[in-house]
């Protein structure tokens, strides 16, 4: 089987590890690649992917969104969420999203509940398309969405409020942090997309970046002793999710746990 993984720059990703890791513990054979490419050239590629032997395929950073258009359907959670980040070639090119189930599995795993809690959310790309769709659907208080172009948000909800960075402090504090924008990633370290006064007080904070595995965020939540979590588990679990997909299997939570744990041992990520 051939899967591989879209988007722009790559340098950073841990899927093919994280994928070769599902292959070994689900005894299945597969090869995983990383694919960079330019916006302009993702139509083509998509319409040929499965003519070059690829079963399914997973998207990330800048695409999550671009790539809709060049798909047959998409399923009720990329449709809830706006973003696509899993495409199956089977029966046409169907698109899936499978991060909404790896941010359900870090919440339930760090024991957090979103329901009626005051919220920040950094960054208004796919990824907080589907955070915010999560949060909605578990009935959280008021989300507010931090953003450098707060006016172009598409508000979801009611309980939505659009914010620009500038005007964080003024809402502070709040009982859940979520950052989902690329700020801190590798090889860009060494910078936090939020400052103190943005997530002192807070019950936990989640940082969608997974490398590095402390960025500059975390190390301020464990400066502020909040209990806090990189992204490398909702990693996890969306790969593990779209393995299903591309599969038709299904795994469990003690499978999960040990490719998490495979990842963590291979990739040295805390």
């Amino acid at each position: 089987m051939k899967y591989g993984l879209v988007g722009e720059k790559l340098g950073h990703s841990f899927s093919p590890e994280i994928h070769r890791a599902i292959f070994e513990l689900a005894g299945t054979k597969g090869e995983y690649s990383l694919i960079e490419l330019q916006k302009d050239e993702l139509g083509s590629f998509l319409q040929n992917a499965a003519g070059q032997g690829f079963t399914g395929l997973n998207v990330t950073i800048p695409y999550k969104t671009a790539v809709i258009p060049f798909l047959d359907s998409v399923s009720a959670e990329a449709e809830k969420t706006g973003a696509v980040n899993t495409i199956s070639f089977k029966n046409g090119i169907k698109g899936f999203n499978t991060d909404y189930y790896g941010i359900r599995h870090t919440f339930l795993k760090n024991g957090i509940n979103a329901a009626g809690k005051k919220i920040l959310v950094a960054g208004s790309g796919g990824a907080a398309k589907s955070v915010m769709a999560f949060l909605v659907d578990e009935n959280a208080g008021r989300i507010f969405i931090a953003s450098r172009n707060p006016a172009n948000i598409a508000v979801k909800s009611e309980s939505t409020i659009p914010v620009g960075y500038e005007e964080i402090d003024r809402y502070a504090p709040f009982d859940i942090v979520i950052n989902t924008t690329p700020v801190g990633m590798y090889p860009n370290t060494g910078v936090s997309p939020l400052k103190p006064g943005h997530v002192r007080g807070a019950e936990f904070l989640f940082d969608l970046i997974y490398n590095p595995g402390r960025t500059e965020l975390l190390k301020l939540a464990e400066d502020l002793r909040i209990p806090n979590e990189n992204g490398l588990y909702m990693l996890v679990v969306q790969a593990v999710k779209a393995h299903e997909i591309w599969n038709n299997r299904e795994y469990d939570t003690d499978f999960i746990n040990s490719v998490y744990n495979e990842a963590k041992n291979k990739l040295g990520v805390l």
